[in-house]
């Protein structure tokens, strides 16, 4: 199976270098959704600019993936960027699919990117996490926040929630009244990325993670995950029936629509829920760092990072390219098209938070300086699937609570090698 994969993406990427790429200067891969609007406009404005020819290829969510890791297995240098969600890096990077850029910045005088972007945003873009040489530079500010209902809050006896628990007490309460209309959560239950990415803030939250400090052993099935799993199981009781289906979309739907008092999510949603032709909330929902459990709460950090391939023909060009669209100027103009940012003067910049759709960067600028960033294992697309399937059992109660951690113990020591 995973033979024919690889086949089948070779011939699609051979098309798309006979189709598109054999013309272009540059050609960048990034994912067709929100995430990859702003790459896909500074693209165009970077043609006319310079008079390079840039092509974009889009791709879903996980064809990105496999796409860019057929293209570094391969060697084809059909892509000379790749718009990487972050938790992939150690894989591309430790595959040798990606180019050191340490001797681009010398060569351009820099000593790597300037102090301008957010630590946590610079800390991802290396490899080893914080230590190594940066591979990427963050260009999508992406970090979760808490989004809530404030005056259904209020009325259920919770101003502002600071923990779990004021969750489950406003969330309950509101549940309880909504006669199945209204609920007081939502979240995504589906399997794989949808259900780990909710579930791993809280699990962090209670002090919980899926490895040691020196990863020398898998830790899901312990009082930590315990803890966090019940916290989770009791949030699936105040949501909406059927969330272990649940992607984006649907937890997106259910705030926009007034059908559902809180959640996680990620800050592309913000200008959906301030649409008016989107949402019924303009105005209503506000933005928190994530609640706390038995430990300070932290967003998973989610952001979208501009990596050169080293298969590149165009090194020098894809340099050029991430360094003037991760600027702040470009950064900006990112911004008011829908890209979250990953630098400060971009956060702080009164032209924009004067403007009531940016008016979660305070709190979005907090939530990435206190994020974590998802194990950094060059396996960690299959971590994640494992994982996600054992938690999307216990969200459907196919399985108990307890067996699903276990599960999900077992699962990942197998795939790490980890015992």
């Amino acid at each position: 199976m995973l033979r024919r994969l690889f086949f089948t993406l070779a011939i699609a990427t051979s098309v798309l270098a006979l189709n598109g790429a054999a013309w272009a200067d540059i050609t960048i891969l990034v994912p067709s959704s929100s995430e990859g609007d702003g790459l896909r406009a500074a693209a165009a404005d970077y043609s006319k600019l310079k008079g390079t020819k840039v092509e974009i290829v889009q791709a879903p969510y996980a064809n990105v993936f496999e796409q860019g890791a057929n293209a570094g297995a391969t060697k084809s240098g059909v892509f000379d960027i790749i718009l990487m969600d972050d938790p992939w890096i150690p894989f591309f990077a430790e595959n040798g699919h990606l180019e050191d850029m340490t001797a681009y910045f010398k060569s351009a005088g820099m000593e790597g990117p300037d102090s301008d972007f957010l630590s946590k945003s610079l800390a991802i873009c290396r490899n080893p996490y914080n230590t190594g040489p940066y591979v990427c530079l963050p260009y999508v500010g992406n970090a979760q926040m808490f989004f809530y209902d404030a005056a259904k809050y209020k009325e259920a006896g919770v101003d502002a929630p600071k923990t779990w628990d004021d969750v489950l007490k406003a969330g309950k309460a509101l549940t309880d009244s909504g006669g199945g209309r209204y609920f007081g959560y939502v979240f995504r239950g589906g399997q794989g990325n949808p259900v780990v990415a909710d579930f791993m803030p809280i699990f962090w939250s209670y002090g919980g993670d899926l490895f040691n400090a020196d990863r020398t052993k898998v830790t899901i099935d312990t009082p930590e995950g315990a803890a966090a799993m019940k916290t989770f199981m009791a949030l699936r009781d105040i949501s909406p029936k059927g969330v272990e289906s649940y992607n984006a979309n649907e937890v997106g739907t259910a705030l926009a629509a007034g059908a559902a008092a809180s959640s996680i999510n990620w800050p592309n949603w913000v200008a959906t829920f301030e649409d008016p032709s989107q949402s019924k909330m303009v105005g209503k929902i506000s933005y928190s760092t994530i609640p706390a459990g038995t430990k300070p709460g932290s967003s998973e950090i989610g952001h979208w990072t501009m990596g050169i391939m080293a298969a590149s023909k165009n090194k020098q060009e894809a340099f050029d390219f991430t360094v003037w669209a991760t600027s702040a100027e470009q950064i900006k103009i990112s911004a008011t098209r829908g890209n979250p940012p990953v630098r400060t003067s971009v956060f702080t910049d009164p032209e924009l938070t004067s403007q009531e759709k940016f008016r979660h960067y305070p709190v979005l600028m907090e939530a990435i300086q206190a994020s974590t960033p998802r194990p950094r294992h060059p396996k960690w697309p299959e971590i994640e699937n494992a994982f996600g399937i054992e938690l999307s059992k216990a969200v459907a109660g196919t399985v108990k609570p307890e067996e699903a951690l276990k599960n999900a113990q077992d699962a990942v020591s197998r795939i790490t090698n980890i015992y």
